[in-house]
């Protein structure tokens, strides 16, 4: 065997060869999962074929083919046939020969997928941190009179005489009183909490204790809650209370998204470490809690749902996400959302393993 067909199946970027008629005439097992199919489906199609949903990209070798000059491109989006969501870098190149005659064009692609998403995360904590910072110093200055009114109301409240038109009212200015702390409980959470305490948990009791309460709620009363724990999976540092805000707020979206009345299944893995998966971007051992659902799966703007007071509900705050990618990252572990190829969706929370816990 030649010294090239060691080379190009070992690469990790994509490669894809075209001929001059921009027909696919070579590529690597890379190559092939960008595209989602497999090499007997792809060579001898054109890059309108490979790249259906991408017509940059099209344009692209087009482009080269034409101009005989090489070309470089960032953030391409590409989503597979598979439904896989890909951030490439594209570098492309006239094929030549010695005498300088073109015999096609060279595209290699190198995945900066978890790049993307961790600039993305960086930007929205960053966001959050100076959207925490402004307020904590404004919930509390609210909170104070609010009090204030609170009690205030509930002692002109039994002061009334049974069916006095007077209650009625009371009871709107708690009501609304009991909304506006409720908010502002929100926004003190989203501010960062880098020094909550860590202790070991075991996430299996965690999640036991999420689904206890999510059983309770009303709207979740028709859904069906399947457990898939890999029981071998070692303890977690973690802090309790975040951590419960976090798949109480995941698992809440889920059962809204599947109608109430879907299937929703929680698994605990230890993943492997690779391109794609957010496990590739911390050290050592780690942990996956991954939440599905049945629903319809998220929508086209998949990319911006964690941003802070962003959101698809009607009453919607847009807290909640960004602020359980915050207790996730305090945790130094990540948040990934995404579609599954088979329908719905899916939330991974990857959470990093105590040194004395990992393995290798």
């Amino acid at each position: 065997m030649t010294l090239e067909s060691y080379i190009i199946p070992s690469l990790s970027e994509g490669l894809f060869i075209f001929d001059t008629e921009a027909v696919l005439v070579r590529l690597n097992p890379a190559a092939e999962r960008f595209a989602g199919r497999s090499k007997k489906s792809l060579l001898g199609r054109s890059p309108e074929d490979i790249f259906p949903e991408n017509s940059d990209l099209c344009d692209l070798v087009a482009g080269v083919l034409k101009e005989n000059r090489p070309v470089t491109s960032r953030g391409v989006s590409l989503v597979s046939l598979e439904g896989t969501r890909f951030q490439l870098s594209v570098s492309l190149s006239p094929l030549q020969e010695p005498d300088g005659k073109v015999r096609g064009v060279i595209l290699l692609a190198s995945d900066e997928t978890l790049l993307s998403e961790l600039s993305r995360s960086f930007r929205r904590a960053d966001h959050l941190a100076t959207i925490g910072s402004l307020n904590l110093g404004m919930a509390h200055e609210v909170k104070n009179p609010l009090g204030g009114i609170k009690g205030a109301t509930q002692l002109l409240r039994s002061e009334l005489e049974s069916g006095s038109p007077l209650l009625e009212n009371c009871d709107i200015i708690l009501r609304e009183v009991e909304r506006i702390d409720s908010l502002l409980e929100n926004l003190l959470a989203a501010a960062p909490r880098e020094n909550a305490p860590l202790n070991l948990l075991n996430i299996h009791e965690v999640l036991d204790d999420v689904l206890h309460l999510i059983k309770r709620w009303e709207e979740a009363s028709h859904t069906t809650f399947a457990r898939d724990f890999d029981p071998s999976l070692p303890h977690v540092l973690g802090d309790r209370n975040g951590l419960i805000q976090v798949f109480l707020n995941l698992i809440k979206n889920a059962v809204e998204a599947s109608g109430g009345n879907g299937t929703i299944t929680i698994r605990t893995l230890a993943p492997v470490a690779g391109p794609g998966n957010p496990a590739a971007g911390l050290r050592g051992g780690v942990l996956e809690v991954n939440i599905m659902d049945n629903g319809p799966g998220f929508g086209p703007d998949i990319d911006d749902l964690a941003a802070p007071f962003f959101t698809t509900k009607p009453k919607g705050v847009g807290l909640g996400l960004a602020i359980s990618e915050q207790i996730i990252q305090n945790h130094g572990g990540n948040l990934l959302l995404e579609n599954m190829t088979v329908g719905g969706a899916r939330a991974r929370v990857v959470l990093p393993l105590p040194d004395n816990e990992r393995k290798g």
